[in-house]
């Protein structure tokens, strides 16, 4: 599965530099973010509140085999020292950083549940 960073450029919000990627989310991952917001932008909001609360470097890790065009994709600022770190633990597991978003965005899905 290819992964596009979307490292065009990085931006400035609120002062703190971002770094603008573009996850492709397998539809299980794309309803539980959908399921969750309300307005325009909280997409964004929760996958940084998801990454940052799961352990990246032991959540199970999905092995994505979909057609990259059946994935929906969207565009997520992530802050820069975020995105640092999901790039390192994705290289360190073996797996590309989408992996690491749909499997961290299932995991938080799970804990939410019990």
């Amino acid at each position: 599965m290819t992964w596009d960073s979307g490292r065009q450029g990085t931006g400035r919000s609120s002062g703190k530099e971002t770094v603008a990627l573009r996850p492709r989310l397998i539809a299980e991952a794309d309803m539980q973010l959908r399921d969750r917001i309300r307005r325009y932008g909280e997409l964004a909001e929760l996958v940084v509140l998801i990454l940052k609360s799961v352990d990246l470097t032991t959540i199970p890790v999905l092995e994505l085999t979909s057609d990259i065009r059946s994935l929906a994709q969207t565009t997520i600022e992530l802050p820069a020292a975020l995105h640092r770190r999901l790039k390192q633990i994705a290289a360190a597991r073996g797996t590309s950083m989408n992996a690491m978003v749909n499997s961290a965005v299932l995991e938080y899905g799970k804990k939410k549940k019990k």
